[in-house]
């Protein structure tokens, strides 16, 4: 696949139609800044004031609708986020169309065979469906003074006159695929249609680069894969998403979620997860068969899933109670086995779960036609927040079952992936006029209230919406076309996706949103910090706790997320309640992964697990985060599943993970380093403290050149005095032993510039650093967040310290030099690295080394170790003497 052609044209195609949107919005007299006066000619003729373009007819009423959209946007936003988010809706709606009839032409799906955007001719530019349009049935479906403006088009053939004919033909196209996609190709006759403009003669136009992506990418019979689709939107919002990041402080809007949290799964990823959940809960199902003689890897290849990750070998305990578990599996029926993708994106993971499902059913002896349909009426469920993304999702999934079965679009069949939709179309004054034969009357009004409140936030929370208790029997009998026909298909719609986000699934399924709390707008954050303060933290986290809510307790869950969860100390109470489910098995994939969709770097894990807890589980675990890019980490997966065996496959006892302080995910890790936390700790014998953050470098710290020498103090004797000027501990570069003697921090009087610093945006100041029993005193620091290994060094008396200068003090009797030793050591490097992956050592991370005698140090280490105390101790007996000393080396 070429995906460098793919990602050129989805970016280009969007500025190309953004920008001939706006042009034509422009001549309709609206603008970012507002919408001009019309003034009425006559009664069917009306001309902008601003720009004194006339518009008649049709396009009047088009206009107006136009406008009334635009105002009711503005009523939920300013005029210029209404006006934007139009202007993207109305791009991405023809978009989302044109690769659509690409991927149809291509693979000769349209209805009357005839390719709308290219021709079947090689070197032929003008497309096939105007070649041969008067013999056309389409030509047919026109009325007759439309056919006379099309010969008569035809007859001009200049370019505008081209152009006129052109759009007039795909617009009809459009039309027509309503009635096979529905979902994708709503009828045009709106302010849609006005703000259409595409042309096949324009070189540098949106055909033209659709059409540079070669032509086998979306032929499936030259093994051409659906997946370009997810590759076209993932990479038509790589300019919105950089917008968002690129957003400073602002907290992210709702409606920039969809695109700041997206990231399109690698291929080979998707495969891992549905085979090793899906796939897994069916192997259980056939191993419950006294009579099944296959192993679990056997009955996988006879599949072909080659990322099934076979079952570690267990314990006796854990091998009756995984026995019973299948047993109850055993009676199952395919059909009544329901998969969700809570946040579907467009759809890449149903569509791979589509295709296993249909190699269950025909190894059940179903046959494909039949299958295709229970598949996608009864197994497969998908949701997600952004429109763009549901309806590509939808299109990959009905263009799936037209590959099976040729008949299928004129079936009339709707997936069951949904837009989460939000209920601004029906107020509760609304409600009130209309009534409603519930057979449990105020049941359902109190459940169709509820609904629509929750819905209220819906593009904020997508599927983190939850129900339960909704008696939607009733509501489904009382919502009928003769009861509520002016908005009968939205309310049915609302019920229907509220009814998804209630339901139990067998599996669940995806890659979920990616966004930290400090991107989070007011509502969104509030609603977490109270509904998931485990996993607050970030969206994907979040992901995770729903997901489980969601699924039947001997069902699976399967995600790709951020590995932060695995570590991090914001997250131990997420680990807490993983560690009350069992990870069936995880690749731990760490940095670029998704490399091939443009160099992301964020460090990833993709895991199966079970709600049930498991004692004494022992999972199984590859190592890819050593590996340096996304056909390493897929190379060296395949090789080790095949296998069965090697240096990167690790097989663990998940209850060791809670005998660690934090309780990570320490899947690698020896018995002997496990063992090591039965000693006691650093923070047995030192105490941490993070330093302050001035919010204001430039206007409080210097460096000590900078300052004269006699108004700088360096002991408490100084602090009490009236110095303005102290020595700064704030991180640096990688260095042992000594301290950075570079900065000095302005702390006169109590540090109360700092601390009536007018915009101290993220300044902090801790005063028991500063004004209790750690103040000025000596210690140890280090650089908190580093790109390289670990550094500690020593720092004596009279030094501030930063947030990125942490320091670290004695207790009782202790020894400061022996600690530094013991963490400037390879041993503490080890046990920081796993504490710390993400190299921002942190105060907590610290305490939890084990607190290792220098008698229990190798012979190799104790020399190195006693050597660098002694210089740290000749070089701390010189402190006062540096700051004359012009020439020491370390100046």
């Amino acid at each position: 696949m070429d995906k460098k052609a793919i990602r050129n044209f989805a970016i280009n195609a969007r500025n190309i139609l953004i920008a001939r949107v706006g042009a034509k919005l422009a001549k309709l007299g609206v603008t970012e800044s507002g919408i001009d006066e019309i003034i009425q000619i006559d009664s069917s003729l009306i001309e902008i004031k601003g720009n004194r373009e006339r518009f008649s007819g049709k396009d009047i009423v088009k206009r107006a609708k136009l406008v009334e959209e635009l105002q009711k946007r503005e009523a939920n936003s300013d005029s210029k986020i209404a006006y934007n988010t139009l202007v993207e809706e109305v791009a991405y709606t023809w978009f989302n169309r044109l690769i659509a009839i690409r991927f149809m032409e291509v693979n000769n799906y349209l209805p009357d065979r005839q390719r709308v955007l290219s021709s079947e001719s090689i070197g032929k530019k003008e497309p096939d469906i105007i070649t041969n349009l008067l013999e056309t049935n389409l030509y047919q479906e026109f009325d007759e003074p439309t056919k006379k403006i099309i010969v008569d088009l035809i007859s001009d053939g200049s370019a505008q006159a081209v152009d006129e004919l052109y759009q007039l033909v795909f617009i009809r196209v459009c039309n027509n695929l309503n009635q096979q996609l529905p979902n994708l190709f709503e009828k045009i006759d709106d302010y849609t249609e006005l703000l259409f403009s595409i042309s096949y003669i324009d070189d540098n136009g949106v055909i033209a680069s659709l059409l540079t992506i070669p032509e086998e990418d979306f032929d499936v019979s030259l093994g051409g894969q659906i997946e370009i689709i997810g590759w076209m939107y993932q990479y038509y919002n790589t300019e919105p998403k950089d917008k968002v990041f690129a957003r400073g402080n602002r907290k992210i809007r709702a409606d920039e979620i969809p695109a700041a949290t997206q990231l399109f799964t690698p291929d080979w990823i998707v495969r891992y997860m549905v085979e090793n959940s899906l796939g897994r809960y069916y192997i259980d199902q056939k191993l419950a068969n006294r009579f099944e003689t296959r192993t679990e890897k056997e009955i996988a290849d006879e599949f072909g899933w080659k990322y099934y990750l076979p079952s570690a070998e267990q314990p006796e305990e854990v091998q009756l109670q995984i026995l019973d578990e299948r047993k109850n599996k055993s009676d199952f029926a395919l059909q009544e086995l329901k998969l969700i993708d809570p946040s579907m994106g467009s759809g890449h993971i149903l569509v791979y779960a589509f295709e296993v499902f249909l190699q269950l059913y025909e190894a059940e002896g179903e046959s494909t036609r039949t299958a295709v349909e229970i598949i996608l009426e009864r197994n497969l469920f998908g949701l997600d927040i952004d429109k763009r993304a549901f309806q590509l999702a939808y299109f990959a999934l009905m263009m799936k079952g037209r590959q099976y079965n040729r008949h299928f679009l004129m079936k009339n069949l709707q997936p069951n992936v949904y837009q989460i939709p939000d209920n601004f179309g029906i107020s509760e004054s609304e409600l009130q006029l209309v009534h409603f034969n519930f057979p449990n009357q105020e049941k359902g009004q109190v459940d169709l209230t509820l609904i629509l409140n929750a819905f209220k936030m819906s593009p904020d929370l997508g599927s983190l919406i939850s129900f339960e208790g909704i008696d939607f029997k009733n509501l489904k009998s009382g919502i009928s076309k003769e009861t509520v026909s002016f908005f009968d298909e939205e309310l049915k719609q609302i019920i229907q996706v509220a009814e998804l986000l209630q339901m139990e699934y067998t599996i669940a399924i995806t890659n979920p949103p990616y966004m930290g709390a400090a991107g989070m707008n007011k509502e969104l954050a509030a609603f977490v910090k109270k509904e998931y303060p485990a996993s607050k933290s970030d969206l994907f986290a979040i992901f995770m706790e729903r997901l489980k809510t969601l699924l039947d307790p001997l069902g699976y869950y399967a995600m790709i997320t951020q590995h932060a969860w695995m570590f991090l100390s914001s997250f131990e109470k997420l680990r807490l309640k993983i560690n009350q489910q069992t990870i069936i098995n995880m690749i731990h994939l760490g940095t670029r992964a998704f490399e091939e969709i443009g160099g992301e770097v964020v460090q990833t894990t993709a895991f199966v697990m079970s709600p049930i807890k498991h004692l004494n589980y022992t999972g199984s675990y590859l190592r890819l985060v050593d590996f340096p890019n996304h056909e390493e980490k897929e190379k060296k997966a395949y090789k080790a599943i095949q296998s069965g065996k090697s240096d990167y496959l690790f097989s663990t006892l998940q209850d060791n993970f809670t005998k660690i302080p934090g309780m990570p995910i320490s899947y690698w890790v020896s018995e002997n380093f496990i063992n090591s936390f039965e000693n006691s700790l650093l923070g047995d014998i030192i105490v941490t403290r993070e330093g302050m953050a001035t919010a204001d470098n430039d206007r409080f710290l210097r460096f000590w050149q900078e300052i004269e020498f006699n108004k700088i103090g360096f002991s408490q004797s100084n602090y009490l005095s009236g110095y303005k000027w102290f020595p700064y501990n704030k991180g640096g570069k990688y260095r042992k032993w000594d301290t950075r003697q570079d900065f000095v921090v302005n702390w006169e009087n109590n540090g109360f510039d700092i601390k009536n610093n007018k915009d101290p945006k993220t300044g902090r100041i801790r005063s028991h650093n500063y004004n209790g029993e750690y103040a000025l005193k000596a210690g140890l620091t280090w650089s908190s967040l580093t790109s390289g290994n670990f550094s500690a060094r020593y720092s004596p008396g009279g030094y501030m310290f930063d947030s990125k200068g942490a320091m670290g003090f004695k207790k009782d009797n202790s020894d400061i030099y022996i600690i530094l030793g013991l963490l400037n050591s390879t041993v503490a490097s080890a046990y920081l690295k796993f504490f710390s992956p993400t190299l921002d050592y942190k105060v907590g991370d610290i305490i939890l080394i084990p607190d290792l005698d220098t008698d229990k140090l190798s012979e190799k280490v104790i020399p190195i170790v006693q050597s660098c105390i002694k210089d740290v101790n000749l070089y701390s007996q010189s402190f006062e003497n540096y700051w004359e000393f012009k020439n020491h080396p370390l100046t």
